[in-house]
């Protein structure tokens, strides 16, 4: 169907409502900070709301086709592809940022952040970038939206407008009544567990399959789409300034963000959607459409890069670096992300894409899981509780030469290539022994060069043995099904 650009913008609007509460941007708009307006400019718990909700509407209108079947391996290699690229240049951002104390760090925290499951363990929720706790909640919206989808699809419309209100309701009731018994306690709990967000992307999927079925064929007055456009952005605003500055007592600041507002916020977006006014003519407009899709850039990149700015300026020598930040990193930000959406994370997005489907997904995240859980086992096998202590900081490093050496040799060998795995004889275990045992020589190695120069105090060999003996008899093993189950088909 015909893009809908006019939305496009939004989604800048709302990750720069971002980016000013968290501390950028005031410079530009410290003029508004006695003005009631200065309310909305720290309202980005409800602009994360819009960005869930909105999220949601645009993915019906991609994938709700009634008339085909839903590709759920295609729609899921394509939601991954379209995140997890910038994801993880932000993430390895932050680890230069952190380099002094990586190794000091949980492996499980990283492992967390790497998967993208750190807001489903409250503790992880704000680790590392903090703001990427939201990737952890979009990835379960993906996750889910195929099957809602297949069951919305049978169902009326009614019906679901009804399903997505109630759903809304208990929702606002559970998470109102956990914020005023357990806030600030479970804080991360509260406010970043990716459930208490489904809510707004459900209003989101609804307000799309409306659109598609019943709103876009109707003949509406342009001046009734207006009206309701200016209505519910009028309701919004008057919401988040009232309850900021006259009534605090009214669910505010972070509260919002568990889609209080959501429904509100589905009649703008759908309004907006059907609009074909001059507004919707100017956000249609090339340079404002660019920077709608460099929203996801700028936001998932501004936090490791303040922070490495910031530290950068400090030693710097400038005379006055924290004035010399506030006005050049917003600007410079906006560039940056520019930059990194047409020029890396497009390109890697391709590349990916083409990449991921020469290969077997599910191989390769068994083979992490096989990994890591051979690292993690052979250390509390082989060692009592005391020496396994001792042998911790040995433990994590083996387990991240181990985590990135082991993938890069099995696809180097091809050990993910479907048609390599069904070759006759030998051939299809060849790649997986190659690339454990060069695996297990750089792992060795890695953990010598650490004894060689006093980091450990013991070289442990048997602990090489054990891993190459696990890693390649359980790689084998779910290779062997793989080839069974093929065959089958």
């Amino acid at each position: 169907m015909k893009r809908l650009d006019q939305l496009t913008f939004t989604r800048f609007a709302m990750v720069l409502l971002v980016l000013f509460y968290h501390g950028t941007g005031e410079y530009y708009t410290g003029f508004l900070a006695s003005s009631p307006f200065s309310a909305l400019l720290r309202s980005a718990p409800t602009a994360v709301s819009y960005l869930y909700v909105l999220s949601g509407f645009v993915m019906s209108l991609v994938y709700f086709r009634p008339e085909e079947k839903f590709d759920i391996a295609a729609y899921w290699r394509a939601r991954f592809v379209r995140i997890y690229p910038l994801y993880i240049i932000s993430f390895f951002l932050i680890c230069i940022y952190y380099f002094d104390a990586l190794f000091q760090i949980k492996p499980q925290k990283i492992v967390a952040n790497l998967f993208v499951v750190q807001a489903w363990v409250p503790a992880y929720s704000q680790s590392f970038n903090y703001a990427a706790w939201s990737m952890t909640v979009e990835f379960f919206f993906y996750a889910i939206f195929p099957f809602f989808i297949m069951w919305a699809v049978r169902q009326s419309t009614r019906k679901l407008l009804w399903t997505a209100l109630v759903f809304w309701s208990v929702s606002q009731l559970v998470n109102f009544t956990l914020w005023i018994g357990y806030f600030p306690e479970a804080k991360d709990f509260i406010v970043y567990f990716p459930v208490f967000h489904l809510n707004s992307f459900v209003m989101g999927v609804v307000g799309g399959i409306w659109y598609l079925r019943e709103g876009r064929r109707q003949n509406i007055n342009p001046w009734t789409i207006l009206s309701v456009l200016a209505a519910s952005f009028l309701l919004i605003a008057a919401y988040i300034i009232i309850s900021t500055d006259v009534f605090p007592v009214l669910p505010h600041d972070l509260q919002p963000m568990s889609g209080l507002l959501a429904p509100i916020i589905i009649l703008f977006i759908v309004a907006l959607a059907l609009d074909n006014s001059r507004l919707s003519g100017f956000f249609r407009r090339p340079a404002l459409v660019n920077l709608g899709e460099t929203s996801y850039a700028i936001y998932i990149l501004h936090v490791p890069l303040y922070w490495l700015y910031e530290r950068w300026l400090e030693t710097s020598g400038i005379a006055d670096p924290d004035r010399f930040f506030d006005i050049t990193f917003l600007p410079i930000m906006i560039l940056l992300g520019l930059a990194a959406h047409f020029y890396v994370d497009v390109p890697l997005r391709r590349r990916l894409k083409d990449f991921l489907q020469t290969i077997s997904i599910r191989l390769f995240l068994l083979d992490l899981a096989i990994l890591t859980f051979s690292v993690f086992f052979i250390f509390q096998f082989r060692f009592d509780t005391r020496d396994y202590r001792s042998y911790r900081e040995m433990e994590r490093l083996m387990f991240w030469v181990a985590f990135f050496a082991r993938p890069a040799l099995s696809l180097a060998f091809r050990a993910y290539r479907p048609e390599v795995i069904m070759k006759s004889g030998i051939q299809w275990a060849l790649p997986v022994l190659l690339s454990v045992t060069i695996g297990s020589i750089i792992i060795s190695g890695s953990v010598y060069l650490g004894y060689f120069t006093g980091w450990f105090e013991n070289f442990p060999r048997s602990i090489f043995v054990l891993d190459w003996f696990i890693v390649a008899a359980l790689s084998l093993l779910i290779r062997f099904i793989f080839r069974v189950f093929r065959r089958d088909k």
